[in-house]
């Protein structure tokens, strides 16, 4: 079994070797294959997004679909219903609430 020294300098020695290959690597420009692979993968990803955003647009308007036709079946109900009273009870005007009483409670 490795001490706990040599594990430590076996480490240090992979991270040297790493180190140095990422300076190597940044010290040369990317080559041309590196450019349009990058830019591929970037289309992809462009694309996926594009595809997720379509399907939640489609499944948005679907929902605010669903909820206006519920509206407008609770509208033509109501209204239905209106003109049920009106025949019943015939054309009278709304009642309109009292007026609060101005004044008291207020230590006067």
């Amino acid at each position: 079994m490795a001490t706990l020294n040599q594990m430590v300098a076996e480490q240090t020695k992979v991270i040297s070797e790493a180190r140095a290959s990422l300076e190597a690597a940044f010290k040369k420009p990317p080559t041309q294959t590196a450019v349009i692979a990058a830019r591929e993968a970037t289309v992809a990803e462009l694309k996926t997004r594009a595809a997720n955003l379509a399907e939640a647009k489609v499944t948005f308007t679907r929902q605010i679909d669903q909820q206006l036709a519920g509206y407008q079946t609770e509208i033509a109900a109501l209204e239905k219903l209106i003109e049920e009273d009106k025949k019943r009870f015939g054309d009278q005007p709304t009642p309109t609430p009292p007026r609060p009483i101005r004044g008291k409670g207020r230590g006067k």
